[in-house]
């Protein structure tokens, strides 16, 4: 239609009529497992670089699940649940 024509001049015009190929890094894989235990393996690209389990894997993965919070206020929210967690156990209350 006119509106895909209009978009394809105005890329063309840009010099942006085709995009970048996608290119994929892996950086590894994070799984936790429950019973604060996890798996993880650290890699760059395709080199492995270390990979634990159990419970120095799980610290790794709260490590890395605080830091890819879009705040500081959902890090605090996060780390506070996980000590009231530690100190007072799960609610398992329902109302």
């Amino acid at each position: 239609g006119e509106a895909f024509s209009l978009l394809r001049t105005w890329l063309v015009a840009r010099g942006l009529e085709e995009a970048q190929g996608f290119r994929f890094l892996s950086l590894g894989l994070l799984a936790y497992i429950g019973q604060e235990e996890a798996l993880n393996q650290v890699m760059l690209g395709n080199v492995p670089l270390f990979n634990y389990s159990g419970k120095v894997a799980f610290a790794l993965w709260r490590t890395v699940y605080l830091s890819k919070q879009a705040s500081t206020r959902n890090q605090a929210l996060i780390a506070f649940d996980w000590l009231r967690t530690e100190a007072f156990g799960r609610d398992i209350t329902r109302l």
